[in-house]
C-alpha cells in the first residue's frame, strides 16, 4: 500500500522484497541531510523553519492518511531535506518488515516497532493503530525542532514510556501561542483528545 504513495513531501517506495534471507526495499537517493543532523547542535531550528518542515510532513501524512497508510515511525531522521521542503521517507517500512516476517502485527512477542522518543502512549499497547499515532510524532517533533531537545527524556526505556503515558511536557519559551496550541494537541495522551 506505501508503494501507491504519490506526493511531493513523500520519497517513493518503488520496490521491496526478500533476497538471500534478507529483506529490502528501494528508494531514491536524495542528497541532502536528515532532519537529524542540523538538530545534533542543540540549539534547535528557527520557529519559521520548524514550521515549514512540520507543515511538509503534515501534508505528506494527510496523503498517507487518505491511502490509509499509518508511516508509525515518525522522526526527524526519517524527513529528509530536498531544498526548502521536507521529504516523509520510510513510508510502510516497518510494518511492510513485520508482515514479511510473518508476524501482521505491530507487536509481537514483547517487540514494539516503532521510536520510543516519538511513540505515542498507546503505540506500545495496541496492534490497531490510526494516524493518530503519526500526529503524536508531529508533536514530538513539533516540540523538539525549535526548543533543540526532546519533550520526554528519561535514563531507562521505563521512565520515557512513563512520561509519555503521564507527563506534560515544559513549555517552550518564545513560542507563539497558536503553534504551542497544535503542538500540544498533537502531545495529548488520549486518543480522542487529537485530531
Amino acid at each position: 500500500m506505501a508503494n501507491r504513495l504519490q506526493h511531493p513531501n513523500i520519497l517513493p517506495l518503488y520496490d521491496s522484497g526478500e533476497a538471500d534471507g534478507l529483506l529490502f526495499y528501494v528508494i531514491p537517493l536524495v542528497d541532502g541531510p536528515s532532519r537529524q543532523l542540523l538538530l545534533e547542535s542543540g540549539e534547535g531550528l528557527p520557529v519559521s523553519d520548524a514550521v515549514r518542515v512540520l507543515r511538509d510532513v503534515a501534508d505528506a501524512l494527510t496523503e498517507a492518511r487518505a491511502n490509509g497508510v499509518v508511516h508509525r515511525d515518525i522522526k526527524p531522521e526519517n524527513v529528509l531535506l530536498r531544498g526548502r521542503h521536507a521529504l516523509v521517507t520510510d513510508f510502510g517500512v516497518a510494518k511492510a518488515l513485520s508482515e514479511a516476517a510473518g508476524r501482521g502485527r505491530m507487536t509481537t512477542a514483547g517487540v514494539v516497532l516503532g521510536t520510543l522518543a516519538y511513540m505515542s502512549p498507546e503505540q506500545a499497547e495496541s496492534p490497531d493503530l490510526d494516524h493518530r499515532v503519526d500526529l503524536y510524532a508531529v508533536g514530538v517533533m513539533g516540540y523538539e525542532l525549535p526548543a533543540g531537545r526532546l519533550p520526554f527524556t528519561g535514563v531507562t526505556v521505563e521512565a520515557v514510556l512513563a512520561q509519555h503515558l503521564t507527563a506534560a511536557p515544559v513549555p517552550i519559551r518564545d513560542l507563539r501561542p497558536p503553534l504551542a496550541a497544535v503542538i500540544l494537541k498533537c502531545l495529548a495522551k488520549r486518543l480522542a483528545d487529537r485530531w
